[in-house]
């Protein structure tokens, strides 16, 4: 019976250590929570720093155009898409920055994506 028991952390030590995010897909969903999570922080500040919040909005474009050539598969890719159509819908700075600041992004492509890949991402977060 003692060895049975022995078992049990090593085997829930081993169930951590296969559903722990690392890899491709990790740093993937990684870089666009970073990449939103700085152009949702300069969406906040936009009514003082609106040139601020351009400058990070040409930065995330950039990343994410990048980003979507090096996706680890087309999920990712395809949610990655989908995501960055919001970019495309205002007319405005203004009104982008005001929708990110509203955002809870619980339905946003890559976080729902992200989350498959055992991965939890935030970019409206803080």
């Amino acid at each position: 019976m003692g060895s049975r028991w022995c078992l049990v952390p090593v085997t829930a030590l081993l169930v951590a250590a296969g559903c722990a995010s690392s890899g491709p897909a990790s740093e993937f969903c990684t870089g666009y929570d970073d990449t939103m999570h700085e152009l949702v922080l300069a969406a906040r500040d936009y009514s003082v720093a609106p040139e601020e919040f351009r400058s990070r909005l040409a930065t995330a474009k950039s990343t994410v155009a990048r980003m979507r050539a090096e996706a680890p598969d087309d999920r990712l890719r395809s949610a990655l898409e989908t995501a960055s159509f919001t970019f495309t819908v205002f007319g405005s700075d203004e009104h982008l920055a005001d929708f990110l600041t509203r955002a809870d992004f619980s339905d946003n492509a890559m976080v729902l994506a992200c989350a498959e890949y055992g991965v939890e991402i935030r970019p409206g977060a803080g």
